[in-house]
């Protein structure tokens, strides 16, 4: 006996992530009026065709295009770019919605779904319909009455064309009406998200069948005013009428059908393989940010820009996982004018997916710890410049990029504050330091913002899972700093601090701090100060919060330049204002406090309180 040939669609409406795998079909959904089309898929918009209609019908004209477009398959599945099925002989644990919550989508999801192909032939062949689990509708949420209550109680959706849909059922289907009616009202389950595997025959019966519903539901409703969301409206119905064939389907008891649990991926990014942007003169630089920083790291990007070489080539790697597009844009155009730099974005999130350093202070972000990674995250880079997004650059980083780190793991800036920490000036920074640190010779401990990394010497030295979990085997102090200065110890460069100048803070820094550190790392810092290529604005202190503190006038100077300009101001104001109003609300509850005192005084222990507490007496006898 032949096997089955197998063909389950992936609606996809954006780059992702696409096993390459034999049943599974990735096909663009709205290709027809999508702005790019995907190279890796189908397009639902080839041949006969609703693909215009993706707006209203979702992935429902992936289904659309298969049904008209392709005969030669025996078995046919529909899931979503980040929904597939579980075919592994275990229940997994779910949410309320019955969703399989996985946070990527690769080959460990694979495996743990058993997503193998002779697996998941083996199953399919045994079952006419396959369908996903139901959602009880009481442990979704316990007011739903049913799945009537569900759509009709649900914001963008309307009664009226629930209505109209099981009309048109009783008028052309009327053997599925008892059934339907049942569904909406009795059903405690629901059947989401217009996913299935079915044999040929029935994937063509229940097309003619959803599709001639829907068709004409369009002819009898008007949903010109619907909303976006709203106007999805033949995709929420296609779910119900789904439900409803497939339990008139299971009350002829002709045929077989199972339920499996269904996935939800929380991210389905492509890994991208990075590799140098220019084939010579490539300088590597890496920073690390978030959504919110943007704004601070566009000064640090236009100081790099305006103090560049035309003979380099700048190759700009921005670590993150949540800038949003319109941002990216917006960085990429602080560059596109110059034909030797390029700005990419890598999201480094999966190299620390299950990695729980602890996070504290104001640098208690996991952006901090994406230093500790770079050595995996980019296996096609030997060496790499990695700077801080609170910098303000004066040289060109092209000249440190060539320093020889030939044996070396890094190359780094002395920390005169540290040592001066470490001296006296914070009691436990030298305990910490001896006992928990346990750095050989504490004054040679470097600052983290400006380093150059020797990636291809960390590789031969250390895994990312040796890195990773040494990290978080302790509350670092100064997190992965600290755990740098110990993973390298003996093994570092040192190069003139004026790489890395951290700005003074709040006058206390340099008089009282770093004039504790010893001798030679003072002079260093102070000469340094002197004519700065990297000023860093190390430490809570910053200057788009405190426009008078230390550099902070070299800042705005760039600042003003760069397309966040107005952002850095406006949420400046928002910072003053919201100080001036703590101050008020402070004064004003001092005073509340002393009137407070004054008021329980009177009524409790002064003349007058004996009055009131007579009359409170006789009142409470009445």
């Amino acid at each position: 006996m032949n096997p089955l040939k197998i063909k389950i669609y992936l609606s996809c409406h954006k780059d992702c992530y696409v096993p390459n795998h034999p049943l599974i079909f990735p096909i663009q959904v709205g290709s027809a009026i999508s702005e790019k089309r995907l190279p890796i898929a189908l397009h639902d918009d080839e041949g006969d065709n609703i693909s215009s209609k993706n707006k209203m019908y979702c992935e429902l004209t992936a289904q659309y295009w298969a049904w008209k477009n392709d005969t030669d398959a025996d078995c046919y599945g529909f899931w979503h770019y980040r929904r597939y099925m579980n075919f592994s002989d275990k229940e997994l644990p779910h949410n309320p919605f019955e969703d399989v919550e996985l946070d990527y989508l690769d080959d460990d999801s694979l495996k743990l779904l058993n997503l193998d192909e002779s697996v998941m032939s083996e199953k399919i062949s045994q079952y006419d319909v396959i369908a996903t689990t139901p959602v009880n509708l009481k442990k979704l949420n316990k007011n739903l009455k049913s799945n009537r209550h569900q759509y009709e109680s649900t914001p963008y959706q309307y009664k009226e064309d629930l209505d109209v849909m099981l009309e048109i059922i009783k008028e052309k289907y009327p053997d599925y009406y008892d059934i339907a009616n049942w569904y909406l009202d009795k059903s405690p389950v629901g059947y989401y998200c217009n996913m299935f595997i079915m044999k040929k025959e029935l994937f063509r019966e229940y097309s003619e069948w959803l599709f001639t519903i829907l068709f004409e539901h369009e002819k009898r409703r008007d949903y010109t005013n619907y909303d976006v969301t709203g106007y999805r409206v033949s995709g929420y119905l296609g779910e119900r009428l789904f439900a409803i064939w497939y339990l008139h389907l299971q009350k002829t008891g002709n045929y077989k059908t199972c339920e499996l649990q269904r996935t939800l991926f929380k991210n389905v990014e492509r890994a991208v393989d990075v590799k140098p942007a220019f084939q010579s003169n490539n300088v590597a630089i890496a920073l690390a940010v978030n959504d919110y920083f943007v704004p601070y790291l566009s000064v640090t990007l236009a100081s790099i820009v305006e103090n560049s070489s035309s003979k380099r080539n700048y190759d700009i790697l921005i670590l993150t996982t949540d800038i949003s597009q319109e941002k990216k844009f917006t960085l990429q155009n602080l560059v596109s004018s110059h034909n030797n730099f390029s700005l990419r974005f890598v999201n480094p999130a999966k190299k620390v997916a299950h990695f729980s350093p602890h996070l504290h202070g104001h640098f208690g972000h996991i952006e901090t710890y994406y230093r500790l990674i770079l050595p995996d995250l980019l296996p096609n880079y030997n060496k790499l410049l990695y700077l801080d997004s609170d910098m303000v650059v004066n040289a060109d980083v092209s000249d440190l990029f060539d320093e020889d780190v030939n044996g070396f793991l890094l190359e780094a800036c002395h920390d005169a504050d540290t040592a001066g920490l470490y001296n006296g000036w914070q009691p436990d920074r030298k305990k910490y330091s001896d006992e928990v640190l346990k750095l050989k010779e504490p004054y040679q401990y470097f600052q983290a913002g400006t380093i150059l990394f020797n990636l291809e010497e960390f590789r031969k030295t250390y895994s990312i899972e040796e890195m990773l979990d040494f990290a978080s085997k302790e509350k670092w102090l100064l997190q992965d700093q600290d755990v740098l200065n110990k993973l390298c110890e003996g093994r570092v460069k040192y190069v003139d601090m004026a790489w890395n100048v951290m700005c003074d803070y709040n006058g206390v820094r340099i008089k009282e701090i770093i004039a504790l550190a010893p001798q030679w790392l003072n002079k260093m810092y102070m000469d340094s100060r002197k004519n700065p290529k990297i000023i860093h604005y190390a430490g809570p202190q910053k200057p788009w919060l405190e426009p008078e503190m230390d550099f902070a006038q070299e800042f705005w100077q760039v600042a003003k330049n760069t397309p966040f300009y107005e952002v850095m101001l406006y949420r400046m104001s928002c910072c003053a204002a919201a100080t001036t109003y703590s101050k008020k609300i402070n004064e004003i509850g001092r005073n509340l406090k002393s009137r407070k005192y004054l008021l329980k005084w009177i009524i409790g222990e002064g003349r007058f309180g004996k009055i009131v507490r007579k009359i409170w007496g006789k009142f409470r006898r009445k």
